[in-house]
């Protein structure tokens, strides 16, 4: 969910730091509360993290278009980091000068386009950590293009059943809402993945074994692993109605975007949003009068 963990930090150090966000540059309907989709710490002592969402994807192309916006700043930030090592490398003076009006260009264009994407999703920024949060995920299988003629050539064809991202068709399969049932559905996918993995990792160790014990072994681990592999792969069927593809993807159809935020800033959120009675009874009493 946070591509840029690493660059965060450096960023902060190299870029002049935006002033945080308003409540005004905030929506003032946003909602706050810690991160989503992440564990609590363990350390009662660890310092509370806030987000607060500031743009819905509604959209598999709107999702598509936020991840290739991002692609391109991920480009932009390590084409200046490249360049800062440039400078440290430099010999000569008229060489560093170079260098650094170099950087100087780099960086106003990165910042320029960080507050473009900001305007764009409602207050984001390259310097805040992230997440994006799939809310509605399509399950998909990949079209060849003859398949997809039949496909099409259908009496009772559906255009919104086959998805087109990036010049390629896929069928969709299935759609799974709910930020749980995503989370649910995402986790046997994945325990699917790697059951398979394991499976086939173990069938090509088989004819490398030497000894008869180390055979026996990879057989009943091969045996054990099949099993779960069917296993899980019944539990799909039973959930989705249909046998598991081998070839397969999810893209996000919904999905929240939050940044963190601050505490003073969660604090100017939830007073903005507060109802009116909250905000009546917040409000200092006004003295009595003397009789």
């Amino acid at each position: 969910m946070k591509p840029f963990p690493f660059l965060i930090a450096a960023l902060a150090l190299t870029l002049n730091a935006q002033d945080a966000k308003t409540t005004a540059d905030l929506k003032p309907t946003l909602e706050v509360g810690k991160a989503p989709a992440v564990a609590p710490a363990t350390d009662p002592k660890a310092e509370q993290k806030f987000f607060a969402q500031v743009w819905t994807a509604t959209s598999p192309q709107e999702f598509v278009n936020f991840q290739q916006r991002i692609r391109i700043l991920s480009q932009q930030v390590e084409e200046f980091k490249r360049s800062q090592l440039f400078l440290e490398n430099a010999l000569t003076t008229p060489e560093r000068e170079a260098r650094s009006h170099e950087i100087a260009a780099k960086q106003a264009k990165l910042q320029a386009d960080n507050e473009a994407m900001g305007k764009l999703y409602g207050g984001f920024s390259i310097l805040r950590p992230y997440q994006l949060v799939p809310t509605k995920i399509l399950f998909l299988t990949p079209l060849s293009n003859d398949e997809f003629t039949k496909v099409s050539a259908a009496k009772d064809f559906k255009p919104e059943s086959v998805l087109s991202v990036e010049d390629k068709k896929f069928l969709v399969r299935d759609t799974i809402a709910g930020a749980v049932e995503v989370e649910t559905f995402s986790v046997l996918l994945k325990q699917i993945a790697e059951t398979k993995t394991q499976l086939q990792q173990l069938v090509d160790l088989q004819p490398k074994l030497k000894t008869d014990e180390d055979k026996k072994k990879a057989e009943e681990a091969v045996k054990a692993t099949q099993e779960r592999v069917n296993k899980l792969s019944e539990e799909f069927k039973k959930s989705r109605g249909f046998d598991y593809p081998s070839e397969n993807g999810t893209i996000p159809a919904e999905a929240k975007l939050f940044v963190q935020i601050t505490e003073a800033e969660k604090a100017q959120l939830e007073k903005a949003n507060a109802k009116p009675e909250e905000k009546k009874a917040d409000a200092p009493k006004t003295e009595e009068k003397a009789k």
